[in-house]
C-alpha cells in the first residue's frame, strides 16, 4: 500500500513462487527450473560440468549489442534459432555475467551452478595433462564426456565465423576493463587456448556445479 504525494493512495500485490531445488547427482540431467531446459551432466575429477552448452534467455538480432535490460538475452549462431536448439546461445560476456565483475557468479547459469573461473578451467585442463592436450578429450570427437562441439563464434564486428572449425568459451574471470579470459579449440589443435577476448564478443558457455 502506497500514498502519492497528492495523498491518493492505492495497493498493489506481487507472488513470489519459492521453487525447491530437485536432488541432483551428476551424470543426471540437469533441468533448469527458469524453463524447464534440459542439459546433460558430467563428473570429471572433482568437478560436475554441463555437458552441453547453455541456452538461456530470449533471442535478439546479432547486429547489436545484449543488453542490461533486466531480460536474459542471447543471440543464435547466424540469427537462425535453430541453432540454439542444437548448439546454446551465444553470450556477450557481461550479459552473461549478468553485469558482475566477480569470478564464479552464477550470471545466467540455472541455481547452484555458475559460469567457471580461469582456476577451474586449469582444473579441468589439469586432469588430462594441460591446456596443451585437453582440446583432444574435451571436443565431440573425445572421450570425456564434455562433448564441445565446434560450433562457432560471433565477433563484436558482427562476423559470425568458426563454424564447424572453432568454438570459444567464456570464463568468469575478467582481464582489464573491456576484456576476459575465454578458450577456444579448434579442428586441427589438440590444445585448448587461452584468449582474452572483448567483452563484446559472443561465445558459448558451460556453467560448473557449487
Amino acid at each position: 500500500s502506497y500514498t502519492n504525494t497528492y495523498g491518493c493512495s492505492h495497493n498493489n500485490y506481487l507472488v513470489i513462487s519459492i521453487i525447491s531445488p530437485l536432488l541432483f547427482s551428476c551424470g543426471n540431467t540437469l533441468t533448469n527450473p527458469r524453463d524447464s531446459k534440459q542439459y546433460t551432466t558430467v563428473q570429471i575429477g572433482t568437478q560436475c560440468w554441463m555437458a552441453a552448452n547453455l541456452d538461456y534467455g530470449i533471442r535478439v538480432p546479432g547486429t547489436g549489442h545484449q543488453r542490461d535490460n533486466c531480460t536474459p538475452e542471447k543471440f543464435c549462431y547466424n540469427d537462425n534459432p535453430a541453432n540454439c536448439t542444437t548448439a546454446g546461445g551465444l553470450y556477450q560476456w557481461d550479459e552473461l555475467m549478468q553485469y558482475s565483475n566477480v569470478p564464479a557468479t552464477q550470471g545466467l547459469c540455472p541455481p547452484e551452478w555458475h559460469i567457471p573461473t580461469e582456476n577451474e578451467w586449469s582444473t579441468l585442463f589439469n586432469y588430462y595433462i594441460s591446456n596443451g592436450f585437453a582440446g583432444s578429450p574435451l571436443k565431440s570427437t573425445g572421450y570425456s564426456g564434455f562433448n564441445a562441439y565446434l560450433d562457432g563464434t560471433r565477433f563484436k564486428n558482427v562476423n559470425w565465423n568458426f563454424l564447424n572449425f572453432a568454438t570459444f568459451f567464456w570464463s568468469s574471470t575478467a582481464r582489464g576493463n573491456n576484456k576476459a579470459w575465454a578458450h577456444g579449440m579448434n579442428t586441427y589443435n589438440p590444445s585448448v587456448s587461452y584468449y582474452p577476448g572483448s567483452r563484446s564478443n559472443a561465445f558459448h558457455a558451460r556453467c560448473i556445479k557449487d
